[in-house]
């Protein structure tokens, strides 16, 4: 009798120790699936920003074709490309004096 009254303890005690998990992880899922739905949220809501941001372009841009274009083509112009050449000088001597070293 006390033999069966040992196994009945350990065997409640097992499955007691597999609920609390269960529970655990239930509360674990669900913390994170709120997380989620907040990011979903938030993504929705910078999507949504963008759109409008896309249509104001698009509305900028079909009023005034012409000066939207030239905007465009002088922001190009502000990116410092004047040091393209100097750097493709510089790598054809790097390679250059390389190809110096190996030969020796």
């Amino acid at each position: 009798m006390s033999g069966i009254l040992i196994a009945l303890i350990v065997s409640v005690a097992v499955v007691g120790g597999y609920y609390i998990d269960y529970l655990n992880n239930k509360v674990k899922l669900k913390a994170d699936d709120s997380d989620i739905k907040k990011e979903i949220r938030e993504l929705r809501t910078l999507v949504h920003q963008m759109k409008k941001r896309i249509e104001n372009l698009e509305t900028i841009a079909a009023n005034d074709p012409d000066s939207f274009n030239s905007e465009a083509n002088n922001s190009s112009n502000r990116i410092e490309i004047d040091e393209r050449d100097q750097i493709i000088k510089e790598n054809q001597q790097q390679v250059s004096n390389l190809a110096k070293n190996r030969g020796e």
